[in-house]
């Protein structure tokens, strides 16, 4: 299939979207550069019969779950078959068998139609997962557990530049001599009781979206980038690095949010008062989980490929014959945090949030923050 990316009216509606006039030089140059780029694609490779797409993540919790699909090819307009029973499903750890269950319906931490186990692990486990179903070819994976995330505090506090804003401070020790692989990300909800009682009631739990322009470890753009692709996002917003920039050394990563005093709503004549509440997850990633993660990532930020003026790019597997991921991963989480009466009033003048924790309070080895298949697969 011959794809000719000299599509003038796209190209100027996507970079005069984000276009200033010190970039015209640098846009009239990648004019004469792209009237000649023709791309090649063999379908035939993308259009082979379905193949088995596993997805696990070990270590993120104390139950290991082992979801099965058939990946579509190209030309078929089905739908996606999840909750594959297999023949063979099989998982060692450091070379020892250990016997997957399986569930039809849904359990605690785990989806209707998975493969499950409860295994603990330790850091430099290997781990290593094959599974056989009827019609498609075997497939493998191997992934370690990485050592838990090297915190020493958390910590939160008014931006004292900038009061409006709620600033993160993740202090951390990161492994010598190793690569080392982190995410971060961050929940909230709400607290709300009805004025003058002490029963206290909760929202559901979101994912909050953080602004890490304070924060240079996680700036992942580059100068073309911010040209023609404008501000580059997180998947899910689940912020990851590796530590290629800080071996070996104290750190302190830095994520801003809005800061949001205590208010009241009335429902009914009857008023409550609110005040926000965050929660922290801390990983430690295999190099695999960080891979996958970050095409995740290349893939949401390519715009230019949303407008057919570049390639799409590939979704990274570890798993062999097929795709998905088999990702060895370490959560940490703190408790939710939230500031007192005081230091919430609307008319406070100077930083007074500072909630921090130490590496003993932080919880260990809770579930992994859940990840679409579905979205993830595609």
């Amino acid at each position: 299939m011959l794809w000719n990316v000299i599509d003038y009216n796209k190209f100027l509606n996507i970079v005069f979207m984000h276009l200033n006039k010190q970039n015209l030089i640098i846009i009239l140059a990648a004019f004469s550069l792209l009237s000649s780029c023709v791309y090649h694609f063999d379908l035939d490779k993308i259009s082979e019969v379905p193949k088995l797409t596993v997805y696990s993540y070990p270590g993120s919790g104390d139950t290991t779950v082992v979801r099965l699909s058939h990946s579509l090819p190209v030309y078929d307009k089905g739908m996606r078959m999840y909750g594959l029973k297999g023949r063979d499903i099989r998982l060692e750890v450091n070379d020892i068998a250990v016997p997957l269950l399986w569930t039809e319906d849904s359990l605690p931490g785990v989806p209707a139609k998975s493969y499950y186990v409860v295994q603990p692990y330790e850091t430099s486990d290997r781990v290593r997962l094959t599974a056989s179903v009827e019609g498609v070819k075997a497939v493998s994976a191997f992934t370690i557990i990485p050592a838990p995330f090297p915190l020493n505090a958390v910590k939160i506090e008014r931006k004292p530049s900038e009061l409006s804003v709620l600033q993160l401070q993740i202090n951390f020790t990161d492994y010598a001599k190793i690569e080392n692989y982190y995410a971060v990300t961050v929940k909230e909800r709400v607290k709300y009781w009805k004025e003058g009682t002490s029963e206290v009631h909760y929202g559901k739990p979101s994912s909050a979206y953080m602004d890490w322009s304070d924060e240079p470890i996680l700036d992942a753009s580059s100068g073309l980038d911010d040209i023609f692709m404008g501000n580059y996002a997180y998947y899910q917003n689940l912020y990851f690095w590796s530590d290629e920039k800080i071996q070996g050394k104290n750190y302190t990563l830095r994520l801003n949010m809005t800061y949001i005093p205590d208010y009241k709503t009335s429902i009914q004549d009857e008023t409550f008062i609110n005040r926000k509440q965050y929660k922290v997850y801390l990983y430690s990633l295999s190099e695999e989980f960080y891979r996958y993660l970050k095409s995740l990532n290349e893939q949401k930020n390519n715009e230019l490929a949303n407008v057919e003026l570049a390639p799409m790019r590939a979704t990274y597997t570890n798993v062999e014959n097929g795709f998905g991921l088999v990702g060895g991963c370490c959560l940490r989480q703190t408790a939710w945090m939230e500031l007192s009466e005081s230091e919430t009033r609307s008319g406070f003048d100077h930083a007074v949030f500072n909630v921090e924790y130490n590496v003993d309070s932080i919880k260990k080895n809770h579930l992994f923050i859940s990840l679409n298949d579905e979205s993830l697969s595609k």
